[in-house]
């Protein structure tokens, strides 16, 4: 495209204001004005340039940050656009620019360099122009100036191939002056200039040797300067203390050492390696240095020098201390500098590898740990760099590596296991000594993470925890074993790693990476992965292997699934282990792995897992027929048990398999013998070992009986088992504690036995060869006298042990021949264990174990008498409900507080268990009273726990008995009555969980019932389901929701109780009256209430007796609420009303007393009296609220309803009100209760305003607000407004209250200044939801509109005018007295009511549109003269005005607007640029609303009026506010279509437009090109109006006019431009750069930057 000049006349002057105001105060704008001359400067090169260069010329006084700008501007336009830019400008612009560089003031250095940063800009294609000028300030003898030598160094980075030819010369020239220089910064400059041009030739010459050119100058043309150079910087400035100037020496130094000339290489290079290293010492970056000693040394190397062979004994030292260094992770250079370190390190390698590995290793074995850490990380990099010299040293770096092996620091320990890593990976481990470091990794596996790491102190970050060092190890192992070369180091050798039980951390790892390389040699032979036990003599045995293997698989998901990785292993093993178990573990070993792959550790069932390894190992001894094999498998286990002494669970399983191997065996020796060494190893005190031990003593039972009692019976005669306590130990209470424990192991081991004897040989053995042992055990000998234990591990062993007896003799198939005659001694005995525990806690098992031995014991024959299960039962109730809580413990111990709340719930399931025993032993009611008798005192405990517990029981045994009873013997249901009075009081329990279990109950209860009446067993019955259906609700503690659900469940009662039975209920209701909790007592009376009232003819027999009951239980009654219940109950029979009594109740004192509010209640019953009172006490209110609009009763005297009766009465409603039957009268009374209670909450509202300002209430309403803040307990307005939702709710409109509950309507209208929010809510969900009663609601409220009371008017506006949106009052043939009402309102002297009213009329069309054109006149006249009002509520009438135009103009067609159209358009243009927002927003929208009047005759007015408004649209859709944004856009896609321009319409209509306000300048830049294409006969006027926005007080629109009317110049094609260009527009825009806001003159700085933009 051919580039466009600027031709406007106004160019020179816009370019000119764009330099002038480069400097601007405000960043924002300096950085667009650079921007735009950037831009200008792209498509104008020499123009813009030209510019600045004359600007600068001409204001030769210009201030330094000025001129710094506008050189800035012209580098960075230059650099992009080198190419456009003629010589003869180029030269005016180096000559300026190289002026300006050397002026003399010293302090201007960001100005001089942006000189010379200019220079070098164009020295990329003026070369020889810039040099020529350069050159001339570069004279022999003479110092030049800082930023001449700079810019000529610069230079010669940027243009390489152009200036590198010219500087043989330049040196030449630079060289002599170097050694008359004496400033630090002068000494800097050359510096850095000797060093870049190092690096431009070096660069030079290596793009010929890509490009395989012979270059015109080679490194020996540069040498002898170079070399000159390299003498005065090294040998006299590198002394120089000066930091800068040292590092930018070494820097240079790096470069120049390249160049240095070979003859004078070799002597030089000892001084120069010594100087270098020894910067290291002194105040100089490590890196630079480094980094120069690289170069130094890859020179050197380079030219196959032996000096740095002669110098290693000095490198060495110094690169090795910075190797042990630290690395700074903030200090970028830091980093770098190791690199480098290490990179001269691989240098030295291919120098001396000998010296290295030599010095490294010496090294190793320094005591100080940054030494050895530093060396590691050398090692790991040498060795990781696979040099082929180091082939030969493998050997010595393995022997050297030993020494850190003995480490015990964790950073070094780390290091070494990376250099392990490296050297694996490098072919290394395979060598001798290298087992011993694969060893050193699996040992650092088998660290022991810390259990409880310390989170509060601040740890080091360079710190290695052991759990860090642990998992490196594992990761590196796991890379190991993927290496093939590793197969071999790897197998058999970490096997020994797996029996060690100090090696137990790392045996997953361990198991793991033998069974992947296991793997992979079974799958070439299965002869690879036999081991020759001849060969390696430390491997562990078959025998051995599978004993550990097999213990660490009980549990598979410890040390990281060590388990799991065992048992892979031993599939692997198999042909090791013995050769006939191949086949059956390849089939076996698969399964178990997949069943731990299907379960997780927290949902693994652990007995279920056992059984299955215990079967594996049973088909493994079936497998292998060899007994001996057998024998010393067994001997094997027994040894290895030894080693699990930290390890209860594994060994625990051990024990078992020890007995399962036994019962494979046959010889009595081996039996005896392990038996043996299986008591003696047990740990008495650990538990699971006990439990392990005597489980698998049981096993060896199962197949030896008789040798198994015999050698539990020679170790119960042994000497520790005989010890007696002297009666000293027993006063000091002191028994010896292993004694005990051995004893506890050997009751466990005889109840195993028990259990898993042989059924034909057990039962003539229990009572002599087992029990006998266990009393005995259980008791301690004194002087010849037993005395009963309080060891507890002895009780819970006896107890233990006693179940698995009671076991094995109810599971025996000859129970029936066999009489346990000692029964009852051992229940005895469990009942004392049971109540010799504290009855306050529960801290031990016994209670839970006992009570379940008695269960188990009472299964057995003969069964239990009466009076002994009575005992029995009062024993374990008593032990199980008075425990405490868990809560009430919580703050004891926090610790267990898992296990507690475990034994907690086992305990209590323990107790239900036992009951449901007894139940099933007699299932039929007289068995289920039998043990409600037990349980029910329990029902009505003062104690929450005690009372659940019993619910809880009671519950399980209905379950338990609508479960199991049969109708064939079941007889009647005779208690029933009784059993449903007593749960009904638990079901308004405070306790939730209490009220559930109730419910259920009573649920079961009938359904027994139902049972009892003949139907099967899963038949439903609807009246028994709803039950389930109203639960859900007792979650909610409002008593109020329980009583009604009590209410539900006395329905279904009296539906499904017998008419016989309701006399024993109702006396057992009476007990509930007095309940210690009031919600029981209260559900009890409700429940009664309703079961007389569907019921009560089945009591005409026993009426003097419920009375007589009754009056005597009032004395016992002390809860008020049930004492009035019971009244209530009275009334019902009896039927008062007293109509004289309202009087009287309406001076009672406020607020009611329950018994006072339950008899106004009572008056609600009956609708026509409810009506009566309602409609009396709503002409109370109403006299109250209109007395002064009665002129003539001013006269007389004053009314006699009192202030404090008026608010009785409110009172008096709400109790009515309240009473559910009161729906009927509420229904009759609707819109007047409504009106009469929405004025009274009004009168409420706004006097309490009026009492805060002082005015406006009368001495009387003051005197009653005075009477209602003197009684705290009286809140008029809450009491109120709840009598008017409650009334809301009984006139089946409780969705008109719910919906003001949703919407904050109640709380808004409690203040006035949110109150006709409030109503106007109010009036919203009436219509919705209250449709029915709106025609009487209106006309009571009309009259109101004309008294004299402005809240009450403001309230039934503010009603009304919310009405009118609802298309119901329409449909109800209401509108015309509402629009009526309106129009009259309009007058009101109160600027609210005028407010209203507008916005009411405005409504009109939303709920009756089909009614506007009838309305239309007046509504129109109303709306546009509400636009003229003036009065303190000036915006807000106006903004209602507008916005009720908007809505009726959409109903009106164009004939009924065209006489009014011009004045809608005058009233609201002047809105336009109103300082409201809203009103802005407003004003739009209802011009926009006048474009669907464009058709017919309307139209021209309407264009015209579109164009004249155009301007101020499109600077508004950037406007600050969101409002009016979218208000604008909404305006513009309506008038689109009626522009007469396609375009435009389309435009308007596009998603630009949606992101107008983001994407301004690029909307308004495609639309001014289609309003000058398609509006080119109005462009004046659009430019005459953007100028107009220029003087706007909103900075937003300035800007925007700038930016509209620079757009539309642009746009101008160029014949039109010229014929018609104003002066005053570009001079106007030019004039915005000095705006007060940086917005606008960022603005106009854009503009001016645009492509033509003038």
């Amino acid at each position: 495209m051919e580039v466009c000049k600027l031709e406007s006349c106004k160019a020179e002057a816009s370019l000119v204001a764009l330099t002038d105001a480069a400097f601007d105060k405000d960043e924002g704008v300096r950085q667009q004005i650079a921007q735009s001359l950037y831009e200008l400067g792209c498509h104008n090169t020499e123009q813009v340039l030209s510019c600045c260069f004359d600007f600068l010329v001409k204001h030769s006084q210009l201030v330094q940050g000025h001129r710094t700008a506008i050189l800035q501007c012209m580098e960075r336009i230059v650099r992009d656009n080198i190419g456009t830019i003629g010589q003869p400008l180029a030269k005016k612009v180096i000559n300026l620019a190289s002026e300006e560089m050397i002026k003399s003031n010293e302090a201007a250095l960001v100005w001089k360099e942006a000189a010379s940063n200019l220079l070098v800009a164009l020295g990329s294609r003026f070369t020889d122009e810039i040099l020529e000028d350069i050159l001339q300030k570069l004279q022999p003898g003479i110092l030049p100036q800082f930023f001449v030598v700079q810019t000529l160094a610069n230079l010669s980075v940027a243009n390489v191939q152009g200036i590198v030819p010219y500087l043989s010369t330049t040196l030449q020239t630079m060289l002599p002056m170097l050694t008359l220089i004496k400033q630090d910064n002068m000494r800097w400059v050359f510096t850095s200039a000797l060093g870049l041009f190092s690096k431009s030739i070096l660069e030079y010459l290596e793009t010929a040797d890509k490009n395989a050119l012979k270059p015109a100058l080679t490194k020996e043309a540069f040498a002898p300067e170079i070399y000159a150079a390299y003498k005065i910087l090294f040998g006299t400035w590198l002394r120089n203390k000066d930091a800068k100037l040292r590092t930018a020496i070494v820097v240079a130094l790096g470069y120049m050492v390249h160049l240095l000339p070979a003859d004078h290489m070799e002597e030089e290079l000892p001084r120069f390696i010594t100087g270098i290293l020894s910067l290291y010492k002194k105040r100089c970056e490590p890196f630079y240095v480094s980094q120069c000693l690289r170069n130094i040394l890859a020179t050197a190397l380079e030219a196959t020098s032996h000096v740095p062979e002669s110098q290693m004994d000095n490198l060495l030292p110094q690169l090795h201390h910075q190797a042990c260094g630290p690395v700074d992770l903030r200090d970028e250079l830091s980093g770098k500098n190791h690199q480098e370190v290490l990179r001269c390190f691989t240098i030295l390698s291919h120098v001396s590898i000998d010296g290295m590995i030599k010095f490294l290793l010496q090294k190793l074995g320094s005591n100080n740990e940054k030494v050895r850490l530093g060396t590691l990380t050398v090692l790991n990099h040498v060795v990781g760099s696979g040099f082929k010299a180091l082939e030969s040293k493998k050997a010595l770096i393995v022997s050297g590596m030993k020494q850190s092996l003995q480490d015990t620091d964790n950073k070094v320990k780390k290091l070494t296991a990376q250099v392990i890593s490296t050297m694996g990976e490098q072919g290394y481990l395979q060598l001798e000594g290298g087992a011993i470091l694969v060893d050193f990794l699996v040992q650092q596996c088998a660290l022991t993470p810390e259990e409880n790491p310390s989170h509060l102190q601040v740890q080091d970050p360079d710190e290695v925890r052991d759990e860090d060092l642990r998992e490196l190890c594992e990761g590196i192992m796991s890379f190991l074993v993927t290496l093939d070369k590793m197969e071999d180091v790897l197998w058999p050798f970490l096997l020994e790693f797996v029996t060690p039980i100090h090696h137990t951390n790392a045996l997953a790892l361990v198991c793991r990476c033998l069974e992947q390389v296991g793997s992979r040699k079974r799958r070439q032979s299965l002869q690879h992965v036999l081991l020759d036990y001849n060969e390696r003599l430390g491997l562990p045995k078959p025998h051995t292997l599978l004993s550990r293997l097999l213990a660490v698989s009980a549990m598979p998901y410890l040390g990281q699934g060590r388990g799991q990785a065992a048992l892979m292993l031993l599939q692997v093993l198999s042909p090791n282990i013995h050769p006939d178990l191949v086949k059956l573990w390849d089939e076996e070993l698969p399964q178990l792995l997949q069943f731990l792959t299907e379960n997780k550790e927290a949902t693994l069932p652990q007995k279920l897992w056992e059984d299955k390894l215990f079967y594996f190992l049973s088909r493994t001894l079936e497998t292998i027929t060899d007994e001996k094999w057998t024998w010393l498998l067994s001997e094997e286990m027994t040894r290895h048990i030894h080693s699990y002494h930290s390890f209860p669970k594994e060994k625990a399983f051990l024990y078992k398999c020890v007995g399962i191997v036994l019962g494979q065996t046959n010889n009595k020796d081996i039996i005896n013998n392990e038996l043996q060494e299986m008591l003696l190893s047990v740990q008495h005190n650990e538990a699971l070992e006990r439990e392990g031990l005597a489980t698998g003593i049981g096993f060896c039972a199962m197949t030896h009986l008789d040798d198994t009692l015999a050698k539990l019976d020679d170790f119960v005669k042994m000497d520790i088992v005989k010890k007696t306590a002297s009666f000293f130990n027993i006063l000091k209470e002191k028994l010896d504690g292993d004694m005990e424990r051995v004893k506890s192991t050997l009751i466990l081991c005889y109840g195993y036995v028990a259990l898993y004897a042989p059924e034909g040989l057990i039962l003539q053995r229990i009572e002599l060869h087992i029990l006998d042992h266990i009393i005995s055990l259980s008791n301690t000998k004194v002087l010849g006298i037993k005395v009963e234990t309080k060891d507890l591990m002895i009780k819970l062993t006896l107890i233990k042990a006693v179940t698995l007896i009671a076991k094995a003799v109810y599971a025996n198939k000859g129970k029936h021949l066999f009489k346990f005659n000692r029964r009852e001694e051992v229940l005895s005995y469990m009942q004392d264990l049971i109540a010799g525990e504290a009855k306050a806690h529960l801290k031990t098992r016994v209670r839970q174990s006992a009570i379940n031995a008695c269960m188990h014991l009472i299964k057995l024959e003969p069964r239990l008498n009466e009076i002994e299960s009575s005992d029995l039962i009062r024993t374990c109730l008593e032990a199980v409900f008075s425990f405490a809580p868990l809560d009430s413990e919580r703050r004891k111990d926090n610790r267990k507080l898992k296990e507690r709340e475990v034994l907690h719930t086992e305990t209590i399931a323990a107790l239900h268990e036992l009951l449901k025993e007894f139940l099933s032993q007699n299932l039929t009611s007289d068995g289920l009273e039998f043990l409600f008798k037990h349980v029910q005192d329990w029902l009505t405990s003062t104690k929450d726990h005690e009372r659940e517990r019993a619910v809880e029981a009671m519950l399980a045994l209905l379950g338990f008995y609508r479960e199991r009873f049969k109708m064939g013997n079941a007889g009647t249901f005779h208690n029933l009555g009784s059993l449903v009075g007593r749960m009904v009081p638990r079901c308004a329990d405070p306790v939730l969980a209490i009220r559930y279990m109730a419910m259920d109950s009573l649920y079961n209860v009938l359904y027994i019932q139902v049972r009892y009446e003949g139907c099967v067993m899963n038949q439903t019955d609807n009246l028994v389901e709803h039950l389930r259906s109203i639960k859900e609700q007792l979650q909610n503690p409002d008593s109020h929701i329980l009583f009604q659900i009590c209410y539900d469940i006395a329905k279904v009662i009296s539906t499904k109780l017998p008419r016989g039975q309701l006399y024993p209920l109702l006396f057992a209701l009476f007990e509930g009256l007095s309940d210690y909790h009031a919600t029981c007592a209260s559900a009890t009376s409700v429940v009664m209430n309703t079961l007389v009232r569907k019921q009560g003819d089945a009591l005409q027999e026993h009426i003097p007796e419920i009375l007589g009951h009754l009056q005597s239980r009032m004395q016992a009654i002390t809860l008020e609420q049930v004492r009035f219940s019971v009244i209530h109950f009275i009334s019902i029979l009896t039927s008062q009303c007293l109509p004289g009594v309202l009087s009287y109740l309406l001076f009672r004192p406020l607020p009611y007393d329950k018994y006072t509010s339950a008899v106004w209640q009572s008056l609600a019953r009956d609708v026509k009296l409810a009506t009566t009172t309602m409609d009396y006490l709503l002409g109370k209110i109403s006299d109250y609220l209109s007395h002064e609009d009665r002129k003539e009763a001013m006269a007389k005297k004053a009314p006699t309803t009192g202030t404090s009766e008026t608010v009785a009465v409110i009172y008096a409603l709400n109790a009515m009100i309240s009473n559910p039957e009161s729906v009927e009268a509420v229904v009759n009374l609707y819109p007047k209760l409504f009106g009469t209670l929405l004025l009274y909450l009004s009168f409420i509202a706004s006097e309490k305003v009026s009492e805060i300002q002082g005015k406006g209430a009368s001495k009387r309403k003051k005197l009653s607000l005075q009477l209602q803040n003197a009684a705290p307990n009286v809140n008029i307005w809450d009491s109120s407004l709840e009598t008017l939702k409650l009334m809301l709710t009984r006139g089946k409109t409780e969705e008109v209250a719910n919906f003001m509950e949703d919407e904050g309507g109640w709380d808004l209208m409690k203040n006035m200044e949110d109150h006709q929010r409030g109503v106007a809510l109010l009036a919203k969900a009436t219509s919705e939801h209250a449709a029915l009663y709106l025609v009487d609601t209106i006309h009571f409220l009309a009259p109101i509109l004309h008294n004299m009371h402005e809240h009450q008017r403001v309230t039934v506006a503010a009603f009304f005018s919310e009405l009118l949106r609802s298309p119901v009052v329409q449909e109800l043939k209401v509108t015309e007295t509402l629009v009526g009402s309106l129009l009259r309102s309009l007058d009101d002297v109160s600027p609210t009511v005028h407010w209203l009213s507008i916005r009411g009329l405005g409504n009109v069309a939303v709920g009756a549109p089909q009614k506007i054109p009838r309305y239309a006149e007046r509504l129109l006249a109303a709306m546009v003269g509400g636009m003229d009002e003036k009065t303190e509520l000036n915006d807000l009438i106006v903004l209602e005005a507008m916005a009720g135009l908007s809505k009726v103009l959409t109903q009106l067609d164009e004939a009924n607007v065209r006489p009014i159209l011009a004045t809608i358009i005058g009233a609201v243009q002047p809105f336009f640029e109103n300082e409201n927002e809203k009103l802005r927003a407003a004003a739009f929208t209802v011009f926009g609303n006048l474009a669907r009047f464009s058709d017919g005759n309307s139209e021209p007015v309407l264009l015209e009026h579109i164009h004249s408004s155009l301007v101020s649209l499109l600077l508004h859709l950037n406007d600050h506010s969101p409002e009016v944004t979218r208000s604008c856009k909404a305006v513009l896609q309506l008038l689109g279509p009626h522009l007469c321009s396609d375009n435009i319409g389309a435009i308007f209509q596009s998603e630009l437009l949606e992101l107008a306000n983001v994407r301004y300048w690029e909307f308004i830049g495609e639309l001014t090109k289609l309003i000058v294409s398609d509006f080119p006969d109005r462009i004046s006027l659009y430019l005459n109006h953007s100028m107009s926005f220029f003087k706007s007080m909103l900075p937003e629109i300035r800007g925007n006019a700038v930016v509209l009317a620079g757009f539309l110049l642009q746009n101008l094609p160029k014949e039109y431009m010229e014929a018609s260009a104003d002066e005053n527009v570009c001079v106007a825009i030019i004039m915005m750069l000095h705006d007060v806001s940086p917005c606008v003159r960022t603005k106009a700085a854009k503009v001016l930057g645009l492509y033509r933009g003038f």
